[in-house]
């Protein structure tokens, strides 16, 4: 069975980081893609990411950033039996909102997915969190999202712990998010 996977990037683009994890869940055979959804292809370091941010609300945002991918999605059907996505921080909440596009979805600390809580993906779905997030309650997000359809784990960490770029990098976490999502994804 042919298999594409899509690594949805955060507001920084398809960084190291996104490339880092998408050799880290696929499968040799899989056809792997991490496309840059931002305007201009730009590639943001994360010491801009109060910039890197406010382009992305600016010029692109959550909704068309879903509808981008749906779209990459769509370009991919004619040639996969299955279309996964694996999708961090903003591309977790479009992998969550473009979820009839995929057979599965991985969405790694979309915490704008609290801004979507009613809307369920129509695919298989593992939802992962931070528990520290600074604008809200991971806690009380997480069961209402759990579901027959939707997975959630919850780690002692902070927004972004799976980029081991970052200062809020927590190795052990990180490690156990790849392992889930393998999971996850390889379940077929």
């Amino acid at each position: 069975m042919s298999t594409a996977l899509i690594v949805a990037h955060e507001v920084f683009g398809p960084n190291e980081h996104i490339h880092r994890m998408a050799e880290a869940v696929r499968r040799p055979e899989w056809t792997v893609s991490t496309p840059n959804f931002l305007p201009h292809d730009e590639i943001y370091p994360l010491e801009q990411e109060a910039l890197a941010y406010r382009r992305f609300t600016e010029e692109l945002g959550v909704v068309a950033l879903a509808e981008a991918l749906a779209g990459h999605a769509a370009s991919l059907r004619a040639d996969h039996q299955r279309v996964l996505c694996l999708g961090f921080s903003v591309g977790a909440t479009a992998a969550w909102l473009a979820g009839e596009a995929f057979d599965a979805i991985v969405c790694v600390y979309g915490s704008r997915i609290r801004d979507y809580a009613s809307h369920k993906p129509k695919c298989p779905c593992l939802a992962v969190f931070a528990e520290h997030e600074p604008d809200f309650t991971p806690r009380e997000l997480v069961r209402r999202l759990a579901g027959p359809t939707v997975a959630v784990e919850l780690y002692d960490a902070e927004h972004g712990f799976c980029d081991e770029d970052s200062p809020r990098h927590h190795a052990a976490h990180s490690a156990a998010v790849v392992r889930s999502a393998r999971r996850f994804f390889h379940s077929d």
